[in-house]
């Protein structure tokens, strides 16, 4: 589906001209219009609603008012049995006879000999909307009695709550369910009669149901009656007519009970006065266009939308009919014989329209954009049949892509109403519709993460004041304490974003959010509706808890879908799963958004089976209460399964083909199932994380006791055939590379220098051809570097093409690819984040001085051919080596291969052939609490000659950079290797270049968070340490990348280390941030309270949407769970690194530069240019 919304304009002028023509040529339409007396009559202050509804009756009487499908009895010649058969017509009633009718009942039952009501006595109805339930419905407002409108479909257990709660006296019920309806009786003390609507005598199956009705009733022995509702109008017509307003009609008589669906938890009872009720008759869509009202009503009228439609239209003099079917299979040739001028739809009919589309665009011989019109244009003429002009859907927010489709093919605009049983309608197109609503307010929820606080926008749950409010449940003073506030606000459990003034956009059911056990919520009827958008599922339940870290689902598959694999689980389970992971890549699902395994349903959920609502809505208790224990049984074995194919895998593997083995490894980690994986498929894209990655790569290490480190599993450019065949050249090496756990001993806790040794990964061939150079090296022409699509990488990129340009030289970027072209594909992505003077510098520079070969630093050659490997050898003059993987989560054993065994590789480039400068990106945690090893001029491996692995965050990733930085410094001291460390600290955005910015990184993800949530604290610093100046050791990437280019360049003899550090002391710190962004017009709220403010920042940004949560602070929040310790400049000395940037003079300054706001403001815009705030 690919669709974007036409202009509102546009539509709205379709409409006015449609309106038009059908005024001046469609008969139909012209007699429907509204009376301007009639509309007037009824909006008199205080007419009591039957009264308003006498005068709609009687101002309308030679209409038509109800429609329904036209029928002919057959029998069956063979069995003698008669049925009815729909004819391509509708048969109407008008208003006159209509109020006839609804007056003969009211007598009736004024009148009956035995079980005579009266106002104020309560009367269940069961039954889809009909000619007839209106007839009952209309009776109870002329006689004063209170309607309870039942959910049709659902079983007698299911209603039997509803009926003790409100004891009815008279039960009506649909004769399809009449077997319910002998159910509720023998149960129901209150209960005297049951009348049947839907009832026809000439119907076999009718009168038969009729027969065994009154056979179990008086089996039942309660004395409870069954009639039918046309010999309840034959014995009215002969009585006395009842006054046109009933005994104790007033405002504040209760005049129906609609119960809630029961889609979160046990059914309640809206108390619905004759005030209340006026609404469905009067201005039920405040603001909507006076017009003929001609409708298709197919929902039901136990739900609130189903009642305005029809009675709305019914106060307009308009047409209501009826869909011949209560399952919807007639709905699209029910509304091309009606040709509706208004339609109401629920999410689940705009599907209909979408799949009806498709399904006719696939019978296409070739289908293209002549066709897609003309079938739309047929749902539009022929379907909907061309009058339509208004449209309103309800019940849930439909996807825009629907919204889109909607729109473009029936050419109306859709609005989206959203309101509830308890509120009627509260607003139409995200504004808060006022009348009727009078205040409304946000919420906090903090155990989701929403608060009023939020930024931009606020968020939480939506509380409001309206003249459509009921003022309780009924006889459930428990649940109504609940749903209001001490303030009198209806608690309506969405979740809210106020957009603007009096603008909501809807979140989501406050109930409709899991929380996983690894703390991520989970936002599970979006996740549907999104998955639901497959071709080959009709419906899907998604199912987990906190105990759990992934989700199930229970997926009912289209009939076509079934039909194409013949009913076979084993066959349509792989179209399903490949199916849904299409979806969710394509919407960027994380994987813990991703079911793992599911249950296949071939009955749909349906009202008849208790698991839809009325409106069709998925009654959840009802799902989970049906398959809650299947798919629990479902996680217990896939916990098995995995469990046994590990242990399989540790015995067999080795003696299996590699591929095999890696497949089956997947497979066992991702919870697929077995042949369900092909060689091609990229671990990450099968729904693996960077902590099963690691899961992963130690099995592979367990069973083949080779080296596969996280890096070869989640480099994007991998797939599990390319992890294979590391494995297997690591297997046939003749030379087995080092591991971390042969250089340091198994499980290590403890690394020393001395075991870093260069003759572990240099061959002695190597070794021997290195000549010592006898003085500085000369100018480099041809520089190697890697990473150069990392954030630091593509600015050192930017820096040496502009070096060798004025050389004539050139640039070799190793970059990661399936080939060269990949390579420089990814590396030109690096650069295009929209700043078109960017792109221009680099592409200008490129043409004539860039080479990409594609290579991976972590495999032997750097993954390349000896042919190229050598040609590097003898050409190369300097290495630029900022690649590794940064990864502060991973063990030291998995950062060995790229970080250290990768270092090593690039060491023995370059002492082979000849001696090449080599500068080094390292970090400053190498040496951070190590007072002498921070030394800039300090020999690292006698500083800090052993490093401890505790298990600190970020600790193995700097012992990886140590190791790299040791390996260097025997390298200079064996063969003379000109070195040049650079050991950074954070790196902020380019100040110039637009996007330009380290999204992964703690301040991006910082700002983001303080930007998201709106919350910042007091002080992110401790009040009692140092001397209370503050300041943030961070500098902006384009320094940072001059600096270390311009100084590396210079070390062409000799070992330098510098400190890349900001050691100003200027009082310029995260707290300053804040501050300009508060100056820059931006709301942020500090708490003075710490651990206040943690909580509350945490829960904030659990409930931040998707796209922000995944790039926010949340998972490195643990180090903000302090105040920290204040210091005024950078914890590193500077000296060095200070005066080589002097010395060099990179700028007009002549020195290392301070942070500005304009940097930090910068920050703002990019976050926006990536949709992030």
């Amino acid at each position: 589906m690919s669709h974007s919304r036409p202009p509102a304009a546009e539509l709205d002028a379709r409409t006015d001209r449609r309106n038009a023509h059908l005024s001046a040529t469609d008969a139909q339409f012209h007699d429907t219009a509204p009376l301007d007396a009639v509309t007037e009559a009824i909006r008199r202050p205080g007419l009591p609603l039957a009264a308003l509804v006498a005068t709609v009756m009687k101002g309308y009487a030679d209409r038509p008012a109800l429609g329904e499908r036209a029928t002919e009895p057959v029998t069956d010649p063979e069995t003698g049995r008669t049925t009815l058969r729909l004819l391509k017509r509708f048969d109407t009633l008008t208003y006159g006879e209509l109020w006839q009718r609804v007056g003969a009942v009211a007598s009736e039952w004024r009148h009956h000999p035995e079980h005579a009501m009266g106002p104020g006595d309560l009367v269940a109805v069961l039954g889809s909307t009909s000619s007839e339930y209106t007839v009952v419905e209309l009776a109870c407002i002329r006689s004063g009695m209170v309607s309870v409108p039942l959910q049709a479909g659902t079983s007698a257990l299911h209603l039997a709550p509803i009926v003790d709660q409100t004891r009815p006296r008279l039960l009506v019920a649909h004769v399809d369910h009449v077997a319910v309806a002998i159910d509720i009786a023998a149960n129901a003390p209150s209960l005297g009669r049951i009348i049947l609507i839907g009832h026809h005598s000439e119907i076999t199956a009718h009168q038969e149901e009729l027969d065994s009705a009154r056979g179990r009733l008086a089996a039942q022995d309660r004395g409870v009656t069954l009639d039918t509702l046309a010999s309840v109008i034959d014995r009215g017509r002969t009585l006395p007519s009842l006054p046109e307003v009933p005994d104790g009609s007033a405002a504040d008589a209760l005049s129906a009970l609609i119960y809630t669906s029961g889609s979160s938890g046990t059914p309640k009872g809206a108390m619905y006065t004759e005030r209340l009720v006026r609404h469905f008759w009067i201005d039920f869509v405040p603001g909507q266009a006076v017009r003929p009202s001609i409708v298709l009503n197919y929902l039901p009228l136990s739900h609130m939308m189903g009642r305005g439609v029809l009675f709305s239209t019914l106060a307009k003099g308009g047409l209501a009919c009826f869909t011949a079917s209560s399952d919807l299979s007639t709905l699209f040739e029910d509304l091309s014989l009606v040709r509706p001028t208004e339609f109401l739809m629920v999410p689940r009919i705009s599907d209909m329209l979408f799949q009806h589309y498709r399904a006719e665009l696939s019978r296409r011989t070739e289908p293209d954009g002549d066709a897609a019109e003309q079938v739309m244009e047929e749902l539009r003429e022929k379907v909907m049949g061309g009058r339509l002009l208004w449209a309103v859907t309800a019940s849930a927010p439909p996807s825009d892509e629907l919204t889109a489709f909607v729109e473009n093919c029936l050419h109306v605009r859709l609005s989206d109403g959203y309101g509830s049983t308890e509120a009627g309608i509260v607003s139409l197109d995200g504004q808060v519709l006022r009348p009727p609503v009078t205040d409304h307010k946000l919420a906090d929820v903090p155990e989701l993460g929403y608060f009023a606080t939020d930024s931009p926008h606020p968020r939480g749950e939506l509380l409001i004041r309206s003249d459509r409010l009921v003022p309780g449940y009924f006889r459930r003073p428990d649940a109504t304490a609940e749903a209001f506030d001490e303030d009198g606000f209806y608690r309506t459990g969405d979740i809210m974003a106020r957009v603007g003034p009096d603008a909501l956009r809807y979140v989501d059911r406050r109930s409709n959010v899991l929380k996983l056990s690894q703390g991520e919520f989970v936002t599970v009827s979006r996740l549907e509706a999104l998955l639901s958008g497959s071709p080959v599922v009709r419906q899907i339940f998604l199912y987990g808890n906190s105990a759990r870290a992934y989700l199930l689902a229970v997926v009912v598959p289209t009939q076509d879908a079934l039909d194409r694999a013949d009913g076979d689980p084993r066959r349509i389970r792989p179209v399903l799963r490949e199916s849904l992971q299409e979806l969710a890549t394509e919407a960027g699902l994380n994987s813990y958004e991703i079911p793992r395994d599911f249950l296949i349903e071939s009955e749909p959920f349906t009202q008849e089976n208790g698991l839809l609502s009325g409106m069709r809505k998925p009654l959840r208790p009802a799902l989970t209460k049906r398959y809650g224990e299947h798919l629990e049984a479902l996680y217990t074995e896939l916990t098995d399964r995995e469990a046994d194919e590990l242990r399989a895998l540790r015995r067999l593997g080795p003696d299996q083909p590699v591929p095999e083995t890696v497949l089956r490894a997947a497979q066992a980690l991702l919870g697929q199932q077995n042949g369900g994986l092909e060689p091609g498929a990229r671990f990450l894209d099968l729904g693996g994380d960077s902590l099963t990655a690691l899961s992963f790569s130690q099995l592979l290490k367990e069973i083949y006791r080779v080296d596969v480190p996280v890096d070869v599993v989640i480099n994007p450019v991998n797939t599990l055939r390319r992890v294979a065949d590391h494995i297997e050249r690591a297997l046939a090496s003749e030379h087995l590379r080092p591991t971390a756990d042969s250089l340091h001993g198994p499980d290590a806790t403890r690394l020393d220098a001395a075991d870093l040794r260069l003759d572990a990964f240099l061959d002695a061939r190597a070794i021997g051809r290195a000549e010592r150079p006898a003085g500085p090296l000369p100018e480099a022409r041809t520089v190697l570097l890697t990473g150069a699509n990392g954030y630091l990488g593509r600015f050192l990129c930017l820096e040496w093409l502009e070096r060798v340009a004025q050389r004539g030289g050139t640039l070799v970027c190793v970059v990661r690819g399936s080939s060269a072209e990949t390579a420089r594909a990814r590396l030109e992505a690096a650069f295009d984040s929209g700043d078109p003077e960017l792109m221009e510098r680099y592409h200008e520079l490129a043409a004539r001085h860039l080479h990409v070969i594609a290579g991976d630093i972590g495999e032997p050659n750097l993954g390349l051919d000896d042919r190229t490997w050598q040609r590097l050898a003898d050409t190369v003059d300097l290495i630029a080596h900022p690649a590794a993987l940064v990864n502060h989560v991973l063990p030291y054993d998995q950062l060995f291969g790229p970080n250290v065994r990768g270092t090593a590789e690039l060491i023995r480039l370059a002492v082979t052939s000849r001696i090449k400068q080599f500068t080094y990106l390292s970090t400053v945690a190498v040496v951070f609490g190590n007072e002498s090893a921070a030394d800039e001029s300090a020999d690292i491996r006698t500083a800090c000659r052993t490093r401890g692995l505790e298990g600190d965050y970020a600790d193995d990733y700097a012992a990886s950079k140590w190791a790299g930085e040791v390996l260097l410094h025997e390298a200079h001291e064996r063969f003379g290797l000109p070195v040049a460390v650079f050991r950074s600290n954070l790196i902020l955005a380019h100040p110039r270049y637009r996007g330009q910015l380290n999204i992964p990184d703690v301040f991006t993800r910082l700002l983001l968070s303080l930007l998201a949530t709106g919350i910042a604290p007091g002080s992110f610093y401790a009040r009692d340490t140092g001397d209370g100046s503050a300041h943030y050791d961070a500098l902006p990437v384009d320094f940072t990348a001059r600096a270390i280019t311009s100084l590396g360049d210079d070390a062409r003899q000799g070992h330098r280390t510098y400190n890349v550090v900001n050691p100003h002391e200027d009082g310029i710190s995260l707290d300053t941030f804040v501050d300009w962004l508060i100056t820059a017009g931006h709301p942020l709220t500090r708490v003075q309270d710490h651990a206040e403010w943690l909580d509350r920042f945490e829960t904030a940004l659990r409930g931040l949407p998707d796209h922000q949560k995944q790039h926010s602070l949340l998972p490195l929040l643990h180090a903000f769970a302090e105040p920290q310790k204040s210091l005024p400049g950078s914890a590193l000395p500077a000296d060095r690194f200070r005066a080589a940037v002097r010395a060099a003079a990179l700028d007009e300054e002549n020195d290392i530069p301070r942070l500005s706001p304009a940097l930090i403001t910068k920050y703002v815009a990019d976050l926006r240019a990536q949709y992030l705030i």
